[in-house]
Order: structure tokens, then C-alpha cells, then sequence
């Protein structure tokens, strides 16, 4: 339509400039009109047709809506989701493939890889808010790759704040300095910062990851009035007693629990026990460099160097035993490598600190005249070994390697 327009105004344009001229001429009147360029309006009449016709080839990617969706507020460890649409105005089919998203997003599922001219496909994204209240800024991407030349990649962004509307006071409970024969309890709280018609309450306890349940007993009861006003802003509480029995080993833990609530908003909450056992048996003396403690055997190696065979060698080092057992427990040798230079003793036992640690002394002795050896490991020979039985009811053996050489 346009174009028979602009024909139309251009024979109009031609005929008026034509007859002007033949009677300004004839009047004497000699005003210069510049003649209509054919050309130009050939040019013209290109450019109209060629945005008539403007057509592009291939597949036309188009998020309807927004490639952007705020959720507003949600609660920690809330899970949530949203469907974005994707619409190809395009000529020709337009794929889609999932390309990268942040580690707390995913893409989902995709209805459909392939999208007709014309059709739109779903694209959904899920999430969990895992940030640590009270209130915090959230946003995270997903993109979604198109064979579309214009649009290669789109990023799919949701955004919003993640509140805590429950949380535990104080969020780990610590437990240092135990001993692997002692237990030990400890008291925390849990608060709800949401007004809500019941009273906070927990209805389930789960044991994550590899934490001991035979090993830790936790009783529950609700806080009185008087301990929720004491937390600013809490409206209900729960209190938590954690007893930890004897038995861990020694090192440092971290046992993650997850409290269900009866808060349909905010359903779940993590408390963390932490802490050390320190070791029941430590061993201390000249030349010992190393002690660990594996399963139910403390290990540790005795550098005795090289030890001239005309003089011989006494020395010795100390057993130290702490803890609920250090009473009870009672050493005894087992195993001798090599018997023929090592001669191991064990003397009488010794209350130190009244009466929190004792003291063993194991005496090692090399008679003089004793044959060359070389046990200092490696190239050098396997080590020499002294195994020690205890009755202690977690660690029942102490296994001591002896790195030493026999010369003239």
C-alpha cells in the first residue's frame, strides 16, 4: 500500500513540477526548480519494499514476560520454584540446551529441547534458600543455551530475601577437653520469632551424616514465659539437653542435628555439636616424636638413634593416662621386635597432680656387646617394635615403633 502511495506522489510530484515550469517560462518569471532524480525514487522505492518484506530467517528466542523473578520472602531451607516461558517467533525450530547454573539453583527440567515456529516451552527453576538468617539478600542464575544467532544465551535470574523465622541459641554447642571415658551434658535453646496460635514445638530429631546416635541422648521441654522474655523479638522456645556418652574417639568432632518443627513455614532447623576428646593415654619422654591414636590403638614412634654396641643404651619414657580410667588402667607388654636387643620393663605406677594424671615409666634397655642391627626403616631396615596391652576399655593396645641402629 505504501509503495503505491509513494508512486502515485511521485507522477503527481512530476506532473506539478512539468506544468509550473511550462508556465513560469511563459510569464518571463525564471525561478530554477531542480529536477526529480529518477534514481532517488528508485532508492526509495527499495528501501519501502525491502522493510515490507523484512522477514528474518531462522529461530527468534523470546522469554515471555521477564528473564527476571523476585519471590519476595521465603524461609531458610525453604524450597521453591518458578516456570519461565519460552517463545519462538522465529521461522525455523529453536533449541535449547542447560548451560551453567549457580550451586544453589537448578534447572530443573525443560518441557522440550526443540520449539516449533510459533509454540512456546516451559522452563522451570528450582531452589533452596540454605543462607543463615535473620535476613538475608538472595540471588542466584540459570542459563539456558539457543541456537538462536541473536541470542545465544539466556539467563534465567531469581531473586528475593530468605528469613529464619526459628533459630537455635547458640546455634553449635561446644564440648572441648573431653575424655574418651567421659560423658558430658550440655544445655541450648531453640526460638520461634514468628507469632504463631500453637507454641513452638519439635516433633522429630534426625542424626545427619555419620553422627552417633547410640552415643548422644537429647530431651526436649518447653522454655517457660520467663526464658522467652529473655530473647528479644521470640515468642516460644523449646530447650534442648544434649547428653554425650563415653565412648568417642579422641579428636576433634562435629555432628550435625536436625530438629523438625511443628511450624509449617519454617519446618526444619540444624544444631551442631562440637568438640574435642583428648587422647586418655599420652606418651612422653626423649626421642618420641609421634603419637596418634587409631581405632583402639595409640601409636607412636621412639628415636633412639644410633647406639654405640660397646656401651649399650638405657633409657626410658612415660606412659601418662588421664581421664575416668586412669585408675583402672594397667599396662602389660605383649610383643618385643627385636627380643634379642630391646629389653623392655614397666615399673610401678604414679599418682601425679593429685591424682588426675598417672605416670607409667617404660624402661628400654640395650645390653652392651649386642650385634649390629640397622631397624631404623626404609633402606635402612624395618623398625623395631614394642607393643604394649592396656586395660583400658577403648584403647586396648599402645604400639610404639622404635627407629634405632646397633654399631661398633
Amino acid at each position: 500500500m505504501r509503495l503505491l502511495t509513494v508512486l502515485l506522489l511521485a507522477a503527481a510530484t512530476g506532473s506539478l513540477a512539468g506544468f509550473l515550469h511550462s508556465q513560469w517560462n511563459t510569464t518571463g518569471i525564471r525561478e530554477q526548480f531542480r529536477p526529480i532524480n529518477p534514481g532517488s525514487v528508485t532508492n526509495l522505492i527499495g528501501q519501502l519494499e525491502a522493510e515490507e518484506k523484512e522477514v528474518v530467517d531462522g529461530p527468534i528466542a523470546v522469554v515471555v514476560g521477564s528473564t527476571e523473578y523476585d519471590f519476595g520472602t521465603m524461609e531458610r531451607r525453604g524450597v521453591r520454584s518458578h516456570t519461565f516461558v519460552v517463545r519462538n517467533d522465529g521461522t525455523e525450530p529453536l533449541t535449547l540446551t542447560k548451560g551453567e547454573t549457580t550451586c544453589k539453583c537448578t534447572l530443573s527440567s525443560l518441557a522440550s529441547d526443540k520449539i516449533l515456529p510459533g509454540k512456546s516451552v516451559e522452563v522451570r527453576l528450582e531452589w533452596t534458600a540454605r543462607e543463615v538468617g535473620p535476613t538475608l539478600q538472595f540471588q542466584q542464575t540459570a542459563d539456558v543455551i539457543t541456537n538462536d544467532p541473536n541470542n545465544r544465551l539466556i539467563q534465567l535470574v531469581i531473586k528475593g530475601n530468605i528469613i529464619q523465622s526459628v533459630m537455635p541459641k547458640p546455634e553449635s554447642l561446644t564440648m572441648n577437653g573431653l575424655s574418651s571415658g567421659e560423658g558430658i551434658t550440655v544445655k541450648g535453646k531453640v526460638f520461634s520469632y514468628k507469632e504463631t496460635s500453637e507454641p513452638l514445638e519439635i516433633v522429630e530429631i534426625e542424626f545427619l551424616d555419620e553422627t552417633p546416635e547410640d552415643l548422644i541422648d537429647i530431651e526436649l521441654a518447653a522454655l517457660t514465659r520467663e526464658q522467652v522474655e529473655q530473647e528479644p523479638r521470640a515468642f516460644s522456645g523449646q530447650e534442648l539437653t544434649v547428653h554425650l556418652k563415653p565412648g568417642l574417639p579422641p579428636g576433634p568432632f562435629s555432628f550435625p542435628v536436625r530438629l523438625t518443627t511443628n511450624l509449617p513455614d519454617a519446618p526444619k532447623v540444624d544444631v551442631f555439636l562440637n568438640g574435642s576428646v583428648d587422647a586418655d593415654i599420652s606418651i612422653f619422654g626423649k626421642g618420641f616424636r609421634v603419637s596418634r591414636e587409631e581405632g583402639s590403638q595409640h601409636i607412636g614412634t621412639l628415636d633412639l638413634k644410633t647406639v654405640s654396641s660397646a656401651e649399650g643404651l638405657e633409657t626410658s619414657i612415660n606412659l601418662v593416662v588421664k581421664g575416668a580410667y586412669r585408675e583402672m588402667v594397667e599396662f602389660k607388654v605383649k610383643e618385643v621386635d627385636p627380643a634379642s636387643h630391646l629389653q623392655i620393663s614397666l615399673g610401678e605406677p604414679m599418682s601425679i597432680g593429685n591424682g588426675k594424671t598417672i605416670h607409667h615409666r617404660l624402661s628400654i634397655k640395650i645390653a652392651p656387646d649386642a650385634k649390629q642391627i640397622n631397624r631404623r626403616g626404609g633402606n635402612l631396615g624395618t623398625p623395631a617394635r614394642i607393643l604394649l596391652e592396656t586395660s583400658h576399655p577403648f584403647l586396648k593396645e599402645v604400639s610404639i615403633e622404635v627407629l634405632v641402629s646397633v654399631a661398633r
